[in-house]
């Protein structure tokens, strides 16, 4: 496969990866927001070098509702 042919598959996923960053971090940082073990910065770190499933995890396992 050439870079044309792979590029048209690439540019969505970096878009939906650019966007669950955009919105985990924004998430993580509201005042309200409660975390599992207490600490954001470990769910920062895990939003931001996670790549794709980072703020997945960060949706599934860390947010702690009411």
């Amino acid at each position: 496969m050439t870079l044309e042919e792979i590029l048209p598959l690439l540019i969505p996923l970096f878009g939906l990866q650019l966007a669950l960053v955009a919105f985990g971090l924004f998430d993580l940082t509201r005042p309200e927001r409660r975390v599992k073990g207490g600490r954001k910065l470990p769910w920062a770190l895990v939003i931001v070098f996670g790549q794709l499933l980072g703020p997945l995890i960060y949706f599934l396992l860390g947010r702690v509702e009411d």
